[in-house]
């Protein structure tokens, strides 16, 4: 099923810490791992520099403000902005929750994901109770109307609308919003968007409209894919799994969009591909960039891989892409590399 070498990475063997979130600034990316270290490469060398930082600490998320600054957030409710000087607190919580996501509004307000809440350090207020619609399938649903699902993608759009989403294998995905500007959860449906076939891998824009971006994909019994455009709360596909015979189906994973060129990006389980966004916003033709020979694991909740590719950034004539299993991948001029 998979035209990677590949093979899956067995649930009784140690884990290795790898890598959680990657984020740029200038020629730098730095990166938090899942055993709580940071880590920092210059992208020009390929090699890695060294951070000043407090070891103590263990990190476990990373993001940038509309300053470009970077900013990490702890095991224990603490957030820093992290540059050459080191680390510079900016909020500790009252309670030692473990910050998973950082987003900040156009403002540079911050929000934090944690478990069971967002919040915003500025009011040190948590929001718990979010609208939910309804998911088709067989899972069982917390009675409850409203309640919060902790997210796998976060991502602000251009009206400081905080998208948060999530998928549950074969049966289905999610979505909760919060207004940012009003500090409330939306109550919005999304039109021609059916949750129960919807698997969202990643959130993004292409940097020209306000439409937000939804790259979703699946790998049970056969692959499954689509590319959301939503504007104004519509939903449109503008990569439907539908024009593709079972065979040539793709799973898609995590996609990003060059807002200079407005050239798409879409990790898949064949590769890398990429297509030029017409003004219609319709994909045109995909051109297969690399294959990259990587690890695999099993969808938890489905009958397939799970994807291995997680995130896509565009840095300075570079495509990085961070996997779940082989670190941080760099894509230049017809060859694949690996940070180390």
């Amino acid at each position: 099923m998979l035209k990677f070498i590949a093979f899956f990475v067995s649930c009784f063997t140690f884990a290795q810490p790898t890598i959680k979130d990657m984020i740029a600034k200038d020629s730098l990316l730095y990166a938090v791992t899942t055993d709580g270290k940071i880590k920092c490469w210059n992208l020009s060398t390929e090699k890695k520099k060294t951070v000043t930082h407090n070891s103590r600490f263990t990190f476990t998320a990373i993001g940038s403000d509309k300053q470009q600054n970077v900013v990490v957030g702890t095991n224990d409710g603490k957030l820093f902005t992290l540059s050459d000087k080191g680390l510079q607190l900016l909020h500790a919580m009252q309670k030692p929750y473990t910050i998973e996501h950082i987003v900040f509004n156009s403002q540079n307000e911050p929000y934090l994901i944690i478990r069971n809440a967002l919040y915003a350090p500025l009011t040190q207020t948590y929001w718990t109770a979010f609208p939910q619609q309804t998911t088709v399938g067989i899972r069982i649903e917390k009675r409850a109307k409203e309640f919060f699902r902790f997210p796998s993608c976060v991502f602000v759009d251009a009206h400081d609308v905080i998208w948060m989403t999530n998928f549950y294998g074969e049966f289905g995905g999610s979505f909760q919003l919060f207004d940012s500007k009003e500090r409330k959860p939306l109550n919005r449906s999304i039109e021609n968007l059916e949750l129960g076939l919807f698997f969202p891998q990643s959130i993004f824009s292409d940097g020209k409209t306000d439409a937000v971006y939804i790259a979703s994909g699946l790998q049970h019994l056969i692959n499954s894919s689509d590319i959301f455009k939503i504007d104004n709360y519509t939903a449109e596909k503008i990569l439907n799994d539908d024009d593709f015979d079972l065979n040539n189906r793709l799973f898609i994973g995590a996609s990003t969009i060059d807002p200079v060129t407005q050239t798409l990006y879409i990790a898949t389980q064949k590769g890398i591909y990429k297509t030029f966004l017409s003004e219609s916003g319709k994909i045109g033709n995909l051109e297969l960039l690399c294959e990259p020979k990587l690890r695999w694991e099993r969808e938890p909740l489905a009958m397939g891989a799970k994807m291995a590719i997680k995130k896509l950034l565009l840095v300075r004539g570079k495509l990085l892409f961070l996997t779940s299993q082989n670190g941080i991948g760099v894509f230049e001029n017809g060859n694949i590399s690996y940070l180390k």
